[in-house]
């Protein structure tokens, strides 16, 4: 039976101004993502210290997988997050450009 898998956007706020408690939390948070982009689950992670938001786009089956996802994220105590599953998403894809021997 073959999966059908969708985009989410997930729309995280943290808590301003950051605690010592919340700082200690941000290694392992790091280390979880980079191994979800790894896994091709999370696609994109963006961050706005000034207005204390996290942007993340993930692939998943369904809104209740992702949520699954993020309750597992060691900063999920702290954060509130608004999930929506996405109709589509265009984007380019960071290249480095080609270089001329010339």
């Amino acid at each position: 039976m073959i999966k059908v898998m969708f985009e989410y956007m997930i729309e995280m706020d943290l808590p301003v101004p950051f605690t010592d408690e919340f700082l200690a939390l941000v290694p392992r948070q790091r280390a979880m993502v980079n191994k979800l982009m790894n896994e091709g689950v999370i696609t994109s992670y963006a961050l706005s210290i000034e207005e204390g938001r996290l942007w993340i786009m993930a692939i998943g089956e369904s809104e209740v997988h992702i949520n699954d996802l993020l309750r597992d994220f060691p900063i999920a105590p702290m954060v509130k997050y608004k999930i929506s599953k996405l109709t589509f998403h265009n984007s380019i894809s960071f290249q480095i450009p080609n270089f001329s021997l010339n």
